[in-house]
């Protein structure tokens, strides 16, 4: 029992609350996916683009993505590119918020760390393996639709099938 009761001070907690927080975001990512929450909680971002060329959108566009400013989390809503502007809706993500600052709590009161350990210099104890948790980025690229609605080909395709046409050969020399 004293054990099991070691191993989840350990590593356990990290991996519990992990799931409660990956759990959370399913939800939450359903919830958005429905439009089922208050428009007036979105929080709009804008970030200045310097890309030439751009074309700017008429509407909106659904987007999943997250950001983190002060310990708050955010999740982005939509998007849209206004001339050299992308604009982003963001809601709050309160049960994130909530599960990372109750984690922090939690691992805080677990490892004897005390409430102003940055005064005191104290370290902080590390779950194991934690340090090798990165953050998973996820990008989708996708092609453009023409005005048929058929979707274009790929450019890149057919200029690597125009390059490389069969096995290479080195020189004889």
């Amino acid at each position: 029992m004293l054990l099991a009761v070691h191993l989840f001070n350990i590593a356990g907690y990290t991996l519990l609350f992990d799931y409660f927080i990956q759990q959370s975001d399913r939800q939450f990512i359903q919830q958005l996916d429905n439009n089922q929450y208050n428009d007036s909680e979105l929080i709009e971002v804008k970030i200045a683009l310097h890309t030439p060329y751009l074309t700017s959108w008429s509407d909106y566009e659904r987007i999943d993505g997250e950001a983190e400013v002060n310990g708050v989390y955010y999740n982005y809503v939509k998007r849209k590119i206004y001339n050299d502007t992308l604009y982003l809706l963001c809601l709050p993500n309160k049960n994130k918020t909530q599960l990372n600052a109750a984690r922090i709590d939690y691992a805080n009161k677990v490892n004897d760390v005390p409430a102003n350990a940055d005064d005191t210099g104290a370290l902080k104890k590390n779950p194991a393996g934690s340090e090798y948790q990165q953050p998973l980025n996820q990008f989708t690229v996708s092609l453009p639709a023409t005005a048929t609605g058929k979707q274009m080909q790929d450019p890149a395709s057919s200029v690597l099938q125009s390059i490389i046409t069969g096995p290479f050969h080195p020189p004889q020399g």
